[in-house]
């Protein structure tokens, strides 16, 4: 049936406006257009030549009856198109809460909560594993069998060796720096001879461990991290717990005895390159 006949005032009864065809949502847009157009009031709205109905005709159909002062529960309707109709017409006369804003302050202290329980989260799981891998440690101390000295040499090359060029780069430059910053700064004071205790003190007792250890967990810890986090997501770990292997043994325990004996002598190179760079 041509769009616009599907809303029309009836032929054979004065009083009564009849609506046809589709009422889907592909002619919304003409059946909007059509009551924009719409005036007059009507006795009633026969919509029983609807073949077609829709959410969103039943909504269209709902503001024409509105705008002809027809009462919802006057429409003429097919029994199929009923049951929408009643749905649509419930949903319209639902009322609508208010959104409730919250204060900036109360939001600011909800996160402020909310971080706060994360962070005592993640501290109970941090202090879960360091229990587990003491308890595992104590075991393979007792048994050295259990530890897997191939794997642990092997970390050590990875975290020692191979991070030995950029702990002694890294430490000779801010040894280099500090030096010239001292000597800058004590020359105003005479004190220019001094700077050979403040590179000293300060790479042999802070910048030698420090900038080791932030290195280590930068480049190494992430890299530990970021290995096991490949194992998980391939179901590698639940494949060792199906052989009877113990993950924490066999990944976690060869990684922190290597990273035990490495940074100690990491932080070694790091204040004799400190103490070159500052000697530099």
């Amino acid at each position: 049936m041509d769009h616009a006949h599907q809303l029309a005032p009836a032929a054979d009864s004065p009083g009564t406006f009849e609506a046809s065809g589709d009422w889907r949502i592909h002619t919304a847009a003409h059946l909007a257009t059509d009551l924009e157009a719409l005036t007059g009031t009507a006795d009633s709205l026969d919509a029983r030549n609807i073949e077609y109905m829709d959410s969103a005709g039943a909504l269209l159909l709902l503001a024409a009856a509105a705008r002809l002062g027809v009462a919802p529960g006057s429409l003429a309707l097919r029994e199929e198109h009923r049951a929408l109709i009643a749905a649509v017409a419930e949903a319209q006369s639902a009322p609508r809460s208010a959104v409730r804003r919250e204060s900036a302050l109360i939001m600011l202290l909800a996160q402020i909560g909310s971080t706060t329980v994360m962070i005592g989260d993640n501290l109970l799981q941090l202090l879960g594993f360091l229990g587990l891998t003491l308890s595992r440690l104590g075991r393979s101390i007792l048994r050295p069998s259990r530890i897997r000295m191939t794997s642990v040499v092997y970390h050590m090359e990875q975290t020692g060796i191979d991070a030995l060029p950029l702990v002694s780069l890294l430490s000779f430059l801010v040894g280099a720096v500090v030096t010239f910053l001292g000597a800058t700064v004590l020359r105003d004071f005479g004190a220019e001879l001094f700077v050979i205790d403040l590179t000293s003190y300060a790479f042999l007792r802070e910048f030698g461990v420090l900038l080791t250890a932030i290195l280590l967990a930068g480049r190494t810890a992430s890299a530990f991290t970021a290995q096991i986090g490949t194992m998980k997501s391939r179901e590698e770990i639940d494949a060792m717990r199906a052989l009877g292997l113990d993950p924490v043994e066999l990944l976690v325990l060869p990684r922190l005895l290597a990273l035990m004996v490495m940074l100690p002598l990491l932080a070694v190179a790091g204040m004799l390159a400190g103490l070159a760079g500052g000697m530099a």
